[in-house]
């Protein structure tokens, strides 16, 4: 009975020293910030609504978009005139890095709004040597996220605690002022 304890005392022991590394949703060492343009916002949105349903914008703001990291038609409409666009700093790098895009046992969720349809609004693109290797857009009105990333089995489903959030949008104002 007491081998049997023991063993699985030491499976946990051993599950649970995984590294940070491999617990990160994206191995990077730049982030461009991306933040749809604030005085030109309803502008873009409404003008995007009236024109084609299935446009690259459209898509990038309402939409699990794009499914693929190497979509050079979601980076040229990113880098266009409807967003801003933002080189995050060191320090900025290793907060994300070091507690926010990590895997992690988190029980107190974001309550999401419903009623919400997301708007991403903002969006983080993850760099590893000037090649990307993952995407987060993120819409603040209803805590919904989209990541993807060049890792393959990540667990982003506890993303998006209340702090987290709070923290982000405290850390995108810097850029955006």
């Amino acid at each position: 009975m007491v081998k049997r304890y023991s063993i699985v005392l030491l499976l946990f022991l051993i599950l649970s020293c995984k590294s940070k590394e491999e617990k990160k949703f994206f191995d990077f060492d730049s982030v461009e910030y991306y933040s749809l343009y604030k005085n030109k916002e309803k502008e873009i949105i409404e003008n995007n609504r009236k024109s084609i349903k299935d446009s690259i914008l459209n898509n990038i703001l309402y939409s699990e978009f794009p499914d693929a990291l190497d979509n050079d038609v979601f980076y040229k409409t990113v880098n266009s005139n409807s967003f801003s666009k933002f080189k995050l700093s060191q320090k900025d790098i290793a907060y994300l890095k070091n507690d926010v895009f990590l895997e992690k046992l988190s029980f107190k969720i974001f309550e999401l709004n419903k009623a919400c349809a997301p708007e991403y609004r903002d969006i983080l693109v993850f760099k590893k040597n000037n090649k990307i290797s993952g995407i987060a857009k993120i819409c603040f009105s209803c805590g919904q996220f989209y990541i993807i990333s060049s890792k393959r089995e990540i667990q982003t489903e506890n993303f998006g605690t209340e702090e987290e959030y709070k923290s982000l949008e405290k850390l995108f104002q810097k850029y955006k002022n």
